[in-house]
């Protein structure tokens, strides 16, 4: 029998139109995969695919009976329950769904269940990499709110979670919080009560713990203690930064115990009040329904701002001497020979910005009226923009403003939005001070004079393009902070040729460097996710150091790196997918390490120059042209030939596609 992962490359294309992109992670009894579907007009649409291995231990006589029923039982299980929940805002939206059979010599032997739903990012990764906007009160409110509502909902069609943890929490990317991975939901029909202990121990109520009758209080308390370990600065009860794993089943234990939980380090007094009473240990104690937890959150508000009087000045005021004057009037770079008008603005823009408590958000409103947008000479002091009164600039706020020419950010500003400088074709220099946090989607794209760019450590997030397009960035150090790189993020950054990578980056996103002018390439060995195509076009990269702990090389991910020469795949890997390193022209040699099962769709096409290729006997799939055109077609060395064990997958391949093999 296939393995799944071949066997859901065999149902391709998946529900008409999508293929499987790689494996996420792994939910309730059952395996996520990132799926793709790509439209007439090119536009490519991504999900998540759940999938639900039926393979039961079956004796001929019932086999049939049996491998039905089970699906059965697990369609109502999870498809049931989120049919029953689609169109609810707070609940992971289910797209598609089917059952696919799986026999062996003629009998049925099992079932794969395939369920399609958006693809959204758990709240266990937000966590893992520490998310700021998981640190304000406001944002825990939000998330208790959501996560609330979805409960009243579930719990009215008599649906308990019994599983709710930061793994199957999920935010959206306009920030609003659903509920997921319905695997293991219960329907309450015909009582209130439930009696399997199930779910995950380190979010679970005592009485379900310990095997007693319970209710949707129970939902409630696990719900309570995800907001605990967010105004806890991470960690559960009873746990901290110290606490040695060997200790961590002593403090559940405290936990289930019925000792008082401490409060949450970084919690106020109100919603401290509220988390407690949402994980008490008593049910009777608790909120008696979800709508009551949701009443309590809804009450806190927002604290009250005290805005400062301010007295509103003229333009007259401006003829007289200034001195000292504070403000957004230094911060644009504005001298003394300003016209009067001119500091008037500033002046106005530095009003509206004590306005807000922490500086405010810098918005194209008011960047808009910055009396840079009519000047060009590079040299004038309006062109270099300097941000120190403000903690954030907003989307889009200096979007094609030409006349920018170097930008630098002082030790308040903590985030930089969504295309706040694209297409600044004149932006040459940004330098960032220590405290920026955030660069979102787009940032600095289309910069086509961008030649020097310093982030500080304390960046967290790079997003998608951040600096795409930026032909003259010739080197970017990627800060300490940075754990996944964005999807293309410096694709088309033609003059980039060094990347320096952090010692602790996990996963570097789709494209990423994509068609840049990267000439080596040296991966950390935390570095354990590449995505799709994220080195491809590369035509300058002649080196690469691969992480010892990589074991999936995606699908384009070196494909026309026409300099690359030589290889050394780490020991640990296990699949090369379809087109890894199609167009290598230059690639003569390769060793393939023992332990990889699967060789993907032309992962080795067009390497005219590629004659010897080492296969081990591990493989145990070989996709269609993997390595090239039969091998009939010589290049720069001649024909290609595969160094195989006789009688191994390799060897029989090569023999039917009339590839010249030799025995190892």
């Amino acid at each position: 029998m296939k393995g799944l992962e071949q066997r859901l490359h065999s149902y391709e294309p998946l529900f008409g139109s999508w293929k499987l992109c790689g494996e996420i992670g792994s939910g309730s009894f059952g395996r996520v995969y990132r799926v793709e579907s790509r439209d007439l007009f090119g536009t490519v649409s991504a999900a998540a695919l759940k999938v639900i291995e039926i393979l039961p231990d079956l004796t001929p006589a019932d086999s049939p009976e049996r491998v039905r029923a089970l699906v059965r039982r697990a369609y109502e299980s999870e498809v049931s329950t989120m049919r029953t929940l689609r169109g609810v805002g707070n609940v992971v939206y289910m797209d598609d769904y089917a059952a696919m059979e799986i026999y062996e010599d003629g009998q049925l032997i099992g079932c794969d269940l395939l369920i399609r739903m958006e693809l959204l990012e758990s709240l266990s990764d937000l966590l893992r990499r520490k998310d700021s906007a998981l640190r304000g009160r406001e944002e825990i409110r939000r998330l208790g709110l959501d996560l609330s509502r979805a409960l009243v909902r579930c719990h009215s069609v008599n649906i308990l979670h019994r599983d709710i943890n930061p793994r199957n929490i999920f935010r959206s990317r306009f920030g609003d919080y659903k509920l997921g991975d319905f695997g293991i939901a219960k329907q309450l029909i015909g009582t209130v009560h439930a009696d399997t202990a199930i779910g995950t121990k380190n979010y679970a109520a005592p009485e379900v713990v310990a095997g007693e009758e319970y209710d949707v209080r129970a939902d409630i308390y696990s719900l309570g203690l995800v907001l605990y370990q967010l105004t806890n600065r991470g960690y559960l009860p009873f746990f901290h930064r110290d606490l040695a794993a060997k200790d961590w089943g002593r403090a559940v234990a405290r936990r289930l115990s019925g000792e008082p939980l401490p409060v949450p380090a970084g919690a106020d007094a109100q919603l401290a009040e509220v988390i407690g009473k949402a994980c008490a240990f008593t049910p009777a104690e608790r909120y008696a329904t979800a709508q009551e937890l949701y009443d309590a959150l809804h009450t806190l508000g927002t604290p009250e701002k005290t805005v400062p009087q301010v007295r509103k000045q003229t333009a007259s005021d401006f003829w007289k001497e200034q001195k000292n004057r504070p403000g957004i009037l230094s911060a644009v770079g504005l001298s003394v020979a300003a016209t009067p008008e001119m500091r008037y603005v500033a002046a106005q823009l530095s009003e509206e910005a004590k306005d807000k408590p922490a500086g405010g958000v810098l918005m194209p409103r008011m960047a808009a009226h910055l009396p840079a947008w009519s000047i060009r000479a590079a040299w004038y002091p309006f062109n270099r923009l300097i941000v120190r009164d403000y903690t954030s600039i907003g989307e889009r706020a200096f979007r094609g403003r030409k006349d920018l020419v170097s930008l630098r950010c002082g030790k308040r500003v903590r985030s930089i939005g969504m295309e706040a400088f694209l297409h600044c074709t004149n932006l040459a220099e940004v330098n960032c001070a220590n405290g920026l946090e955030q660069v979102l989607d787009g940032a600095f794209s289309g910069c086509r004079k961008l030649t020097l760019c310093h982030l500080p450590d304390s960046v967290q997030v790079l997003g998608a393009r951040a600096f795409a397009d930026c032909t003259l960035l010739g080197s970017l150090r990627i800060p300490e902070g940075v754990r996944v790189l964005g999807d293309q993020l410096c694709a088309g950054c033609t003059a980039l040729g060094q990347v320096t990578l952090p010692s602790s980056l996990k996963g570097i996103g789709q494209a990423a460097f994509c068609d840049s002018g990267l000439r080596k390439i040296l991966l950390p060995d935390s570095c354990t996710q590449l995505g799709t195509a994220a080195f491809s076009g590369c035509r300058k990269l002649i080196s690469v150091q691969f992480s010892l702990r990589l074991t999936v090389i995606p699908p384009k991910c070196f494909s026309g790196c026409k300099s690359l020469r030589q290889i050394d795949l780490p020991f640990r890997l296990t699949e090369i997918r379809e087109g890894a390193f199609s167009g290598c022209s230059a690639l003569t040699q390769l060793v393939i390490p023992e332990g990889v099962r699967r060789i993907g769709r032309q992962a080795f096409a067009r390497c005219d120059s590629l004659s010897v290729i080492r296969v081990p006997r591990s493989v145990q799939y070989i996709g269609e042209e993997a390595f090239g055109t039969g091998g009939r077609v010589r290049g720069k060395l001649g024909r290609l030939t595969v160094i195989a064990a006789k009688d191994s997958y390799a060897w029989q391949y090569c023999r039917q596609c009339g590839i010249r093999v030799r025995e190892s």
